[in-house]
């Protein structure tokens, strides 16, 4: 069902039907018993009411003129008849409409008979001094066709009102879903540029959360959009340089004389292409991190497949800058319970960073920590390390230190960052004592183990 209108008033309708259908089954048999009472008691009042009023069997009524019980009781003198009758059998007067034949057998009070085809609830009364009987009875098909009467005087009112109840509730429905309409309208009206707040303010305790959702969505849009400008006009200034030097270097190498003065611009080609590279390749890494599912599949991975998978990837710039990358034994030995694609990014950004500016002939070690309930995954090198006032700064995107080298593009570190926030860990880094940087990937403790050869184990 899609309208929560209608759904709303025929849960309300069908509670409200279920109660009246209690109450007036209730009202049916309670009256239905109450009325039948008071017709019982009516039949015996009316006994003895005819009883006081006959003065005895020699001053008979006479056959040929019968009696009136009541008097202007219009459809319902059918349903009360009388019979008077002597202890010897003989019928010495009845009303009007009552049939010859007698309306109850031998015995007094309350009797059920068919007499002519009809069914009468019959009070006999006895009076052994005058030797007389009087029979009063009802005709049950009047008796019930009256109740009937009197219950449908009663229920077809409330069955008018139920109508009327029906259009007020729902004519109160649609008035507590006007602010739910008016917050559809404000929407609607709304320019697809406007993620500004509603503005709204609702008592509702039921549309406030939703009002303060919305708003709060609007926030975060706000917020995305605006690191989404900032983003490509940092990536629309960053690759503007190394194009622009693309450009320059191959004029210079389309008109230079000298076989030197082309060598040189080509090599600068060459560099600007492979800085290019990379630069683009980060992009769309932190374009793909940023539009993926916040849902990853986490599994035990070994740390030494990752670090085969990362050497094999920058494997040709180790060995051009002569670095030794160096994992501990701990760290071939351990597993880390992640996605494994989020790892393998994490540490080739770290190792290439590490690369980047560390001297020639230096190492990157790689090793594991556990303790104080946290589990690290350690990236070492030898290089210049960060000035400490921008260690945090140097996470945001297209960030670069003071000591970087020229080339680097300064979003290693921020996809570490990003990738690392969704993977339940997150990046940190300090000065080595002894010179370096120090890069640690801390994961919650329990999320690295050693010595396991279980295999990977989804959950």
């Amino acid at each position: 069902m899609r309208s929560l209108r209608l759904r709303i008033f025929l849960m309300v309708a069908a509670v409200t039907m279920l109660v009246w259908s209690s109450a007036a089954a209730w009202t049916q048999l309670s009256t239905r018993s109450e009325v039948q009472q008071v017709l019982d008691r009516r039949l015996v009042e009316a006994a003895r009411m005819v009883s006081s009023l006959i003065g005895n069997v020699q001053q008979p009524i006479a056959q040929d003129q019968p009696f009136e019980v009541l008097r202007g009781a219009g459809n319902y003198s059918r349903q009360l008849s009388c019979q008077i009758w002597t202890v010897d059998g003989e019928l010495v007067g009845r009303s009007g409409e009552a049939p010859t034949a007698p309306l109850a057998v031998e015995g007094t009070g309350f009797s059920e008979r068919v007499v002519e085809g009809e069914t009468w609830r019959v009070y006999t009364l006895a009076d052994p001094e005058r030797g007389i009987r009087v029979m009063v009875g009802d005709n049950l098909e009047v008796r019930e066709r009256l109740v009937d009467d009197l219950m449908t005087g009663l229920l077809f009112p409330s069955l008018v009102g139920i109508l009327a109840l029906a259009l007020l509730i729902w004519t109160a429905v649609g008035a507590g879903l006007a602010p739910l309409r008016e917050i559809t309208r404000r929407l609607k009206a709304r320019d697809p540029n406007d993620i500004g707040p509603l503005g709204m303010a609702t008592t509702s305790s039921e549309l406030t959360p939703v009002v303060h959702s919305i708003d709060d969505l609007f926030h975060r849009l706000e917020q995305m959009r605006a690191n989404e400008k900032h983003f490509i006009a940092s990536a629309a200034h960053e690759l503007q340089t190394p194009l622009a030097g693309l450009r320059a270097h191959a004029q210079i190498a389309l008109v230079a004389e000298d076989e030197q003065v082309r060598e040189q611009s080509l090599r600068h080609i060459q560099t600007s292409v492979d800085r290019t590279s990379r630069l683009v390749h980060q992009l769309l890494e932190l374009a793909r991190e940023e539009a993926a599912s916040e849902r990853v599949v986490a599994a035990w991975v070994p740390l030494q497949q990752v670090l085969s998978s990362v050497a094999e990837g920058l494997g040709t710039q180790l060995q051009r800058a002569s670095v030794e990358l160096a994992p501990s034994r701990r760290a071939l030995e351990g597993e880390i319970f992640v996605e494994e694609g989020a790892l393998t990014l994490a540490l080739r950004n770290l190792v290439e960073n590490a690369l980047n500016h560390s001297p020639d002939g230096s190492r990157i070690e790689i090793d594991i920590e556990t303790g104080r309930g946290t589990a690290e995954v350690i990236v070492r090198d030898e290089g210049p390390g960060i000035p400490p006032e921008e260690i945090e700064k140097v996470k945001g995107r297209f960030v670069r230190g003071a000591r970087q080298k020229a080339g680097g593009s300064g979003l290693g570190l921020s996809i570490v960052e990003l990738v690392m926030a969704r993977a339940g860990a997150r990046l940190e880094l300090a000065n080595r004592p002894e010179g370096g940087l120090r890069a640690a990937l801390s994961f919650p403790d329990g999320r690295i183990r050693f010595g396991s050869n279980t295999g990977s184990s989804k959950t």
